[in-house]
């Protein structure tokens, strides 16, 4: 009988344990399939100069590509979008994320209603490297260039933009 009352607290302490776990491990799923993969770069709509950024992202495909740019809208009602997967072959697209996913990056970003139109960059490494308005993309271009991964790439496969 002694030997059952010392095995119940930890029988009962694994099983919350494991209550918790899945949805803690379910929360990052969508962060975590980004990550070593692509460099998320998040736009946060807060204004009129959202559209200025938007066009200016649209206009430059190759260097998004070549850089492996994940990039996510949060619109001002707190919406998601995937305009960019951040693939070799990726096109532009207008993707709403579920719930779920939406959630995460909200939470990863710090977005909460009202917010100023600022871009946020996070590397390879899914951990935030900028959060700003830059003057030009040239700026965060720039910023993963110097990236240690980003240098082997470099290396590897010489930038094929013509550009920026």
């Amino acid at each position: 009988m002694l030997r059952l009352v010392r095995f119940v607290p930890a029988w009962v302490c694994f099983v919350v344990s494991v209550g918790v776990v899945p949805s803690t491990a379910v929360a990052d799923t969508y962060w975590d399939k980004l990550k070593w993969q692509v460099r998320p770069l998040v736009l946060v709509e807060g204004g009129p100069e959202a559209d200025k950024w938007t066009e200016r992202l649209r206009d430059d495909r190759c260097a998004l590509a070549e850089r492996r740019v994940h990039w996510l809208v949060i619109d001002e009602e707190g919406a998601v979008w995937r305009r960019f997967d951040g693939g070799e072959t990726a096109d532009f697209e207008s993707t709403r994320l579920d719930k779920s996913a939406a959630t995460i990056v909200r939470d990863r970003v710090g977005w909460s209603s009202g917010n100023d139109t600022r871009l946020l960059l996070f590397g390879l490494d899914g951990q935030r490297k900028y959060s700003g308005r830059p003057d030009a993309l040239e700026t965060i271009w720039a910023l993963i260039d110097r990236m240690p991964m980003r240098r082997t790439e470099l290396a590897r496969d010489p930038d094929d933009c013509q550009g920026p």
